[in-house]
């Protein structure tokens, strides 16, 4: 895989530069301090994943996602926030464009590299559908959206997208037994039975 981190903290920079180049599934990794530098580089390799801070000085993750997209229209994007994930205002308007995920920078590596993996495995086209379905999802005021909450719409959102009982544990650092209490209390509230109804309701229901 080949990555390009973007991040202007440069202890951030380090660890994770440090930590993903010593793992084998990356390729060639790439480290800027803004989209201005970016932009300015020649790469010799074409990224298949960008780890982009939302708060980058001068471009914002905002104005810059569309230029990545325009030159990469496959590559994946994941948004780094320091921003806390119920206060989504800023986050929000960044999936509308595209963005593909959003992860603390307070997450650990192993979840942060597992989460490019699975990016990098599903493909850009399909997460980015994804995302702006979670984004519709976790911020519409419709009937299913109302019934459950925070926590069950994030549980919601992993099953309709494929995601094992063990991968959403590991998301939200959760036990498994919680995310099958979660699924059992979201089925109840939404009157379904099976994953498949879920997944039907989730990508079919254009209120949902």
């Amino acid at each position: 895989m080949n990555l390009v981190i973007i991040e202007d903290d440069l202890s951030i920079q380090s660890i994770f530069s440090q930590y993903l180049k010593a793992q084998s599934e990356f390729a060639n990794i790439s480290v800027f301090s803004s989209a201005e530098s970016f932009e300015s580089a020649t790469l010799s390799y074409i990224p298949d994943v960008f780890l982009l801070d939302i708060k980058s000085p001068k471009k914002s993750g905002a104005e810059f996602i569309p230029i990545i997209n325009s030159k990469y229209p496959t590559v994946g994007i994941i948004l780094l926030t320091d921003i806390n994930d119920n206060e989504n205002e800023s986050v929000s308007p960044l999936i509308k464009e595209d963005a593909v995920s959003y992860l603390g920078k307070e997450s650990s590596l192993a979840k942060i590299k597992n989460i490019m993996l699975e990016l990098n495995a599903l493909g850009a086209p399909v997460t980015k559908m994804i995302a702006r379905k979670d984004f519709d999802f976790f911020n519409s005021k419709n009937t299913f959206a109302e019934l459950l909450n925070s926590r069950e719409k994030q549980i919601a959102a992993g099953l309709a997208s494929g995601l094992s009982y063990k991968l959403i544990a590991f998301e939200y650092n959760i036990s498994i037994d919680t995310v099958r209490k979660y699924i059992k209390s979201l089925y109840r509230k939404l009157k379904i039975h099976s994953k498949g109804e879920l997944s039907f309701k989730y990508f079919q229901d254009k209120n949902f």
